[in-house]
């Protein structure tokens, strides 16, 4: 089955949702902040910014994965990128950025917005880490 052409929607157009959510969880908290530990230096935005975005969501708990496993998964892309790929600080949002769209399926190394050697080794990274989380 093939999948639809993407849709282009204009910027102008996209503002945020509604707030769904009146609080999050104790324990989603302490997930979020966990996860923000690790990306907050990247995404130009406060702790609280980044808990609002997910008490817009209809499912927070599902953008939020609730299990160990979360911050091991963030320790071991760290690891794994800081010990296989060699690359200026300067380049570390778009390693991020890389690591999240192959996180959403993305596995063309064009297609990641960093070279085809430094792609290749992030889709062989997560790979081995989803390997080991299962």
């Amino acid at each position: 089955m093939d999948a639809p052409e993407p849709e282009f929607i204009d910027p102008k157009n996209i503002h945020p949702g509604p707030i769904r959510h009146e609080s999050l969880s104790d324990e989603m908290l302490e997930e979020v902040r966990s996860i923000f530990e690790i990306i907050g230096p990247y995404i130009e935005m406060t702790l609280e910014q980044f808990e609002i975005t997910l008490m817009r969501d209809t499912s927070p708990e599902d953008e939020v994965v609730t299990e160990p496993a979360l911050r091991q998964r963030g320790s071991t892309t760290t690891s794994c990128t800081e010990t296989r790929i060699s690359s200026p600080r300067s380049n570390e949002k778009k390693l991020l950025a890389a690591l999240i769209a192959i996180s959403t399926g993305v596995e063309d190394v064009e297609k990641l917005g960093v070279s085809a050697e430094v792609g290749r080794k992030l889709l062989a990274c997560y790979d081995a880490l989803e390997e080991e989380l299962e």
